[in-house]
């Protein structure tokens, strides 16, 4: 398989664990790629993305959008807009920027990053905010359509 699924968050807080859902969910599809889980953001990253021609990595965020709003960015939407910076979402560019400085050849191809507005990230909780849940199904839907092309 050329591409990974990376679902990025905390399983036990409400809407932090959008990207684990996606990502859960659509491995259970049985879709042709490999699916990775991380609760944190770092080398960790970096070590599932290499070798893959695709990277396709979804994360929870809080940057003062609509509640359930999709952003889909690239690793270069995040450096060059000042509305991503003060996101998780930062930590992710410099992340996979470092890849590409440090392993030019085994970084993938291509990247793409989709981010959920959240709006509730500090209660255990299992249930999602209604507009969280709208997003998580639509991005599941973005993806599945990516891979099965």
């Amino acid at each position: 398989m050329d591409t990974v699924v990376i679902g990025l968050g905390n399983p036990f807080l409400a809407d932090d664990r959008a990207g684990i859902v996606v990502v859960e969910d659509l491995e259970r599809l049985g879709l042709p790629a490999h699916f990775e889980i991380l609760h944190t953001v770092g080398f960790e990253l970096l070590d599932k993305v290499l070798d893959y021609k695709r990277a396709i990595i979804v994360d929870a965020c809080m940057l003062g959008k609509n509640v359930g709003e999709i952003l889909e960015v690239s690793v270069k939407d995040i450096f060059t807009s000042s509305s991503l910076i003060n996101s998780h979402a930062m930590h992710i560019g410099s992340t996979l920027k470092l890849g590409d400085e440090l392993y030019p050849e085994r970084m993938p191809e291509e990247i793409r990053i989709f981010l959920i507005e959240v709006e509730n990230i500090k209660e255990f909780s299992q249930e999602f905010t209604p507009e969280v849940l709208k997003a998580v199904e639509e991005v599941k839907r973005r993806i599945k359509e990516l891979l099965v092309l």
